[in-house]
């Protein structure tokens, strides 16, 4: 019996196997195309991971460059973080903004603040139709690759760029502006893209674009006098403390004028208030236009301004008093009954430069430049007004 039971033992014993060593022999076993199935969806799902990643490594840079706009603190920065800064930011050819400003209301109120500021890619539109014509009609983001649009875009120079996005700026139902971004890549703005970031880009600067200009318009407010469009006095001593310092650095000449119009109180009783504000506005519009770039005009009070003229010795800041006073004494005023009469102003001179007087602090630099011209007001009004004198 033991003969015959060990075979039968054996045999069972050779028959038993662990589970691993059945799922191996499953997978062996198995047929090739679950294998390569397998194979497929794990590529799948790197494809997926590396495609995730991407997308959240793409939404940070944008986020980051919505509060790099957002986190403009003026209209000159904003600027220059479109057209400058924004070209390089998303690897662009060309970069190219028109704003809307029909009644020159926003091209006016930069001016009296920063002067003019020259961005070749800024175009200002008194109207829609310009736009209207670069989209061809209804006015909605456009990714396209038309070589004769692009070309007649970019005005500021010669087209770099073989695809473009139109991006319109709008702000509530209002078209305010139009953003256009040129690359070199054809491909890269094809009318297939999905447009989302872009389209959302475009209304993020839109509302940066409105905060800012809201923003000068308050800083107009507490920088300019409202009736002559001059300088007020308060920005006038701001940057009179900025020139002192920068003249002390170069020690190059800095120039004062003081005006006042002649026998002003008159005008005021014998025309009315009206006119004596009409006379206030065209003198300071007359004397504006005879102002270089580098040079401040204010209104310091009453019937009074003041020009600062940075880097002009006493000589020339002379001359330019002297046409200041030529050009006002032509000016014909008319009041409410249609009566015309002329005015004139006298005018004081001041200048200071570091290494021909000896004054020291910046504060009396600055009693030195007022105080000089002051004296030569009082001293034109002595010989006779109409004339310009320095002490």
């Amino acid at each position: 019996m033991d003969k015959l039971d060990k075979p039968t033992y054996l045999r069972k014993k050779q028959t038993l196997a662990s589970p691993e060593d059945t799922l191996s022999s499953e997978l062996l076993e198995s047929p090739p195309s679950l294998y390569d199935e397998n194979q497929r969806l794990n590529e799948t799902l790197k494809e997926l991971l590396q495609s995730a990643n991407h997308n959240q490594e793409t939404q940070e840079k944008f986020y980051q460059l919505e509060l790099y706009f957002l986190e403009s603190h003026s209209y000159e920065s904003l600027l220059n973080r479109i057209l400058n800064d924004l070209k390089q930011k998303l690897r662009l050819s060309q970069v190219e903004l028109y704003l809307v400003d029909p009644e020159q209301e926003i091209r006016q109120l930069i001016e009296e603040i920063y002067g003019e500021l020259d961005y070749p890619n800024l175009v200002y539109c008194d109207n829609l139709l310009p736009i209207r014509r670069i989209y061809s009609g209804s006015i909605n983001i456009s990714l396209c690759q038309d070589q004769q649009l692009i070309d007649n875009l970019f005005h500021s120079c010669q087209s770099q760029s073989h695809s473009v996005a139109l991006l319109p700026l709008i702000r509530g139902n209002k078209v305010i502006g139009s953003l256009h971004l040129g690359s070199r890549d054809q491909e890269r703005f094809h009318p297939g893209l999905a447009s989302n970031f872009l389209h959302h880009l475009g209304s993020i600067i839109s509302v940066c674009i409105e905060n800012s200009i809201n923003q000068e318009r308050y800083k107009h407010l507490s920088l300019v006098d409202i009736l002559t469009r001059a300088k007020n006095r308060r920005h006038f001593f701001q940057v009179l403390a900025k020139e002192i310092a920068r003249s002390t650095r170069s020690k190059k000449p800095l120039s004062c004028l003081f005006l006042d119009i002649d026998h002003f109180k008159n005008i005021n009783d014998n025309h009315g208030h009206l006119t004596g504000d009409r006379a206030l506005r065209q003198v300071s519009k007359s004397i504006a236009t005879l102002m270089r770039q580098s040079d401040l005009l204010a209104r310091f009070g009453g019937e009074e301004f003041t020009v600062l003229l940075p880097e002009t010795e006493i000589s020339q800041a002379l001359e330019i008093a002297e046409r200041i006073r030529k050009k006002v004494s032509l000016l014909t005023i008319e009041d409410e009954n249609q009566q015309k009469f002329q005015l004139t102003i006298s005018i004081g001179v001041s200048s200071w430069q570091t290494d021909q007087q000896n004054i020291e602090s910046a504060d009396a630099v600055q009693n030195h430049l007022i105080n000089q011209a002051d004296k030569g007001v009082y001293q034109a009004k002595k010989d006779g007004r109409n004339c310009v004198r320095s002490i």
